[in-house]
């Protein structure tokens, strides 16, 4: 029979897990859709935290099933597993970085450009998709570095895949520091939101976050002009909505 102790480190572990699956899933969609990497520290602070639950784990699984070896053995395979497919990842990728410091003296890996020979050559053959899983790669290696997402997403409009392409130029647009570059993936986004995805609410966000990062910029009082004149519209389109 269980002790009390038992049964509420019984109850903790069924807590537990609830984190366990959840930052796992989520760690690995943040890697796998949208393709960018934890900070390492964070990735070693989610490592560790996972082994001390693993530890606890283990005492308890063996408290409650010391009699029945077989099934501790299956019920820790079974965790073992679980760990592999949600974190198993996030270990290589820390591991990665550790042994890219330990070659690589400190600040040279900065001093370091994207190569995109690889991709540009796979966008002439015609050959986007191949293109994208390469720039992927450069967007992992190079998480700062806003030409990469542009060019992913040129090459899913260029697949007719505007959905994704949407998400990818917003990210480039974010890691842009220039008013000069900013605008062109701004009006570009602005076009895919109107005519392309039926969101014209996104448009006076990415004007106004573009006045607010660049208000003195060049052609800020055109931009200004053009939040003004959309604003306006949306306004008498909810107000003939509401009136009928």
């Amino acid at each position: 029979m269980l002790s009390a102790l038992q049964i509420l480190a019984t109850i903790v572990s069924l807590v537990l897990l609830v984190p366990y699956f959840g930052w796992g899933i989520f760690t690995l969609r943040f890697r796998y859709r949208f393709h960018e990497e934890l900070n390492p520290s964070i990735e070693a602070v989610t490592l560790l935290t996972v082994c001390v639950f693993y530890a606890f784990e283990w005492w308890l699984l063996r408290a409650w099933m010391a009699s029945f070896p077989i099934y501790l053995i299956f019920a820790a395979l079974g965790l073992l597993v679980s760990g592999a497919a949600l974190y198993g990842p996030m270990f290589i990728s820390l591991l990665s970085h550790i042994l890219v410091d330990l070659v690589m003296p400190v600040g040279e890996s900065d001093s370091l450009e994207p190569k995109y020979g690889p991709a540009e050559s796979l966008e002439r053959q015609g050959d986007y998709e191949g293109a994208i899983q390469e720039y992927y790669i450069i967007a992992r290696i190079f998480p700062k570095d806003p030409t990469t997402p542009i060019r992913i997403a040129d090459n899913f409009m260029k697949l007719g895949r505007t959905p994704e392409a949407a998400p990818w130029f917003e990210r480039g647009l974010n890691l842009l520091s220039s008013p000069e570059k900013s605008l062109p993936i701004t009006n570009r986004l602005c076009e895919i939101y109107l005519k392309h995805l039926d969101k014209p609410q996104e448009v006076p966000r990415l004007l106004s976050a573009y006045l607010d990062r660049y208000p003195n910029a060049e052609y800020a009082d055109s931009v200004r002009e053009r939040l003004k004149r959309l604003t306006e519209q949306q306004t008498i389109v909810r107000e003939e909505g509401l009136a009928t």
